[in-house]
């Protein structure tokens, strides 16, 4: 079982769910629009499940391969990639 997987047990909402959440997301952006009409408050409400669940999809693939290439490295290499990349943060903020 990977990190990830076993990421998913220790939450209160069941895996089954929590694995199907960008979608459900986007269903419900989806069905705000023939439930409510095309108004302002539902295409902007619609607009933002839509997003929430593409977004959280594309967060959970980035996750997962980040997950899977740190897997290889000790903690110390770990956390020297860590330190440079806030490093590299904050030189890009201006720091």
């Amino acid at each position: 079982m990977s990190q990830a997987s076993s990421n998913l047990t220790d939450m209160w909402i069941p895996d089954s769910i929590y694995k199907k959440l960008p979608a459900l997301y986007a269903a419900a952006g989806v069905a705000l629009l023939p439930a409510f009409g095309i108004t302002g408050p539902s295409v902007l409400s619609a607009a933002m499940l839509v997003t929430a669940g593409v977004l959280t999809a594309l967060w959970r693939y980035k996750h997962r391969q980040a997950t899977e290439a740190d897997s290889t490295l000790t903690h110390k290499d770990e956390w020297a990639q860590r330190r440079e990349r806030r490093l590299e943060a904050a030189r890009m903020r201006g720091h």
